[in-house]
Formats: C-alpha cells, sequence, structure tokens
C-alpha cells in the first residue's frame, strides 16, 4: 500500500486527480444505479473539496474510502427512509435486500479507510 500512497504524494498534481478522481467515480456509480436527482452531484462536490483539504496524501486516500463509504451507508438509510415515509408498495425488508449491495460497499470502504489512516506508510 505504501507504493500507491507515495504515487499519489509524487505530485500535486496527482493528489488533485485522486481529489476530483474518487468523488467523480462515486457521483457517476451512484447517478447510475439510482435517481437521486442532485443529491450525488452535491455529495460528490462536497467529498472533492474536503478530500482536497486533506494535509498529507495518506490521509487523501483514507478519507476518500471512508468518505465514500459513509456516504454509501447513509443513501442507503435514505432510501430505506423513502420507503418506509412515502407509503411505498415495496415492503420495508424487501428494499433493505434490493439496497444491501450498498451497506456492505460502504462498510468496507468505511473499513477501509480507517486501516489506510492507521496503518504506517
Amino acid at each position: 500500500m505504501g507504493s500507491v500512497v507515495e504515487s499519489v504524494g509524487a505530485s500535486e498534481r496527482r493528489r488533485v486527480l485522486v481529489a476530483l478522481g474518487i468523488p467523480l467515480l462515486f457521483w457517476l456509480t451512484v447517478e447510475l444505479a439510482a435517481n437521486l436527482g442532485f443529491l450525488p452531484l452535491v455529495l460528490a462536490v462536497g467529498l472533492a473539496a474536503y478530500l482536497y483539504t486533506r494535509e498529507t496524501e495518506q490521509e487523501t486516500l483514507a478519507a476518500g474510502f471512508a468518505g465514500v463509504g459513509l456516504l454509501l451507508v447513509s443513501l442507503f438509510l435514505l432510501q430505506l427512509y423513502w420507503v418506509g415515509a412515502t407509503g411505498s408498495t415495496e415492503p420495508l425488508a424487501d428494499a433493505a435486500t434490493r439496497l444491501s449491495g450498498w451497506l456492505l460497499t460502504g462498510v468496507v470502504l468505511l473499513g477501509l479507510g480507517y486501516w489506510l489512516y492507521r496503518v504506517e506508510v
């Protein structure tokens, strides 16, 4: 993992590419998977700003993984809320099963971000 972190830290250009690329991938993935309007775009812009302000390349990568994970878990919970609050005909358990990939991916990315933040590079 050290070589990836060093590669990102080799130049400011690479760090900016990571700070913009991770939110762009998040936005494209969520935009293609769900119809949430402008919400994914707003979240991606906020994530890009947050990633750009990280001090080191290791913090940038760790925050990228953890940030996307947190956003996916949050969107999972938001989707479940919408199913329940809007009186959808879809049972809540079915919605949770349908969206479980978001939850699983989010938890894995949160764990990876935490691990990357704690590991010595």
